[in-house]
């Protein structure tokens, strides 16, 4: 082998080594940078990016569909009235007052005001639509409230759940347990009346 051979074979492969390097600090810089923006895009979404996850498969399908449903959401949603604004801020001055003597009420009505805030504010875009995908729309919106809507719809389902037996069936409960589960309940649902109120 001739020792130009030799010397076109070394310079071959020095510059595959280049192209090799030069594609693997591209492909790290873009995976990096894939990383910062789903990170960023979980810190956004909160935990709707993690349910999103869960309903894909795949974390790219579940920002791609997140993005859409606020974009989506963001032409829908209508703001307050001042008249409207007024009687809402009547509306849950009742359902504080309420609860000293009747907190199951209370809850009811809690649950009606953000039921009617969320209709107004058009989070329900058809009569037809299901809670759920009302909860998706409020979790692209609102995304560090949508928890506490949950959590306050799922105390409420169990308060008429149990309100639903008979005055034999024994409660799993005691009163006071009951009382603090609807005292939170109200104060997730008081967080995502002021969040709806406040654009």
């Amino acid at each position: 082998m001739s020792g130009a051979t030799l010397g076109i074979i070394i310079a071959v492969v020095v510059v595959i080594l280049i192209l090799l390097a030069i594609y693997l600090v591209l492909r790290r810089g873009r995976n990096q940078r894939r990383d910062e923006q789903r990170e960023r895009t979980r810190e956004e979404f909160g935990s709707e990016y993690d349910h999103a996850v869960e309903r894909h498969d795949s974390e790219e399908e579940a920002e791609k569909e997140l993005r859409q449903r606020r974009g989506r959401m963001e032409r829908q949603t209508e703001t307050l009235s001042d008249e409207s604004r007024g009687r809402y801020e009547e509306r849950w001055r009742e359902v504080e007052s309420v609860f000293v003597d009747n907190p199951e009420r209370s809850i009811e009505l809690a649950d009606r005001t953000v039921t009617d805030l969320l209709e107004e504010r058009n989070f329900v875009a058809e009569s037809a639509q299901g809670e759920e995908e009302t909860e998706r729309g409020l979790a692209v919106m609102h995304p560090e409230v949508a928890d506490d809507y949950r959590e306050a719809r799922r105390i409420r389902a169990s308060v008429v759940a149990k309100s639903s037996r008979g005055p034999d069936e024994p409660s799993e409960d005691a009163d006071e347990g009951g009382t603090e589960d609807l005292r939170q309940a109200i104060r997730k649902y008081r967080v995502v009346y002021e969040r709806l109120m406040g654009r």
